[in-house]
């Protein structure tokens, strides 16, 4: 009787955590009806975006005149993606591209960008 009273509550327990789980691997949903930019930050102050390679301090200005054009609900609607080239661990160009990502980040907030994925 004790071990069966056990099996229920552990199915009950398992149970519970199972109803939780869809709400922990619900993805966020990006509104990217005002445009997306996609950045790949190299490691070496460079980034690939649209095609091209340029400096960061290019596609930082690009992000500006092309923001400042926008309203604010438009604002909240544009969506920037940002990856980063794999590097080895632990290496100058990891370091850099962690400190170029973090840069660009900290742009988009000055520039009130609402939706930025790092992936």
């Amino acid at each position: 009787m004790k071990s069966i009273r056990n099996a229920v509550l552990l199915a009950a327990t398992l149970a519970a955590c199972a109803s939780e789980l869809p709400e922990l691997t619900q993805r966020t949903v990006f509104d990217a009806s005002a445009g997306e930019v996609e950045v790949t930050v190299c490691g070496d102050g460079f980034v690939r975006s649209a095609g091209r390679r340029v400096p960061l301090e290019a596609i930082v200005l690009e992000l500006r005149q092309r923001t400042r054009a926008m309203k604010k609900d438009e604002l909240a609607r544009f969506v920037v993606h940002l990856h980063a080239e794999p590097q080895a661990p632990r290496s100058a160009a990891a370091a850099r591209a962690t400190e170029d990502i973090e840069r660009l980040l900290r742009e988009l907030d000055i520039m009130d960008v609402g939706q930025a994925r790092v992936l």
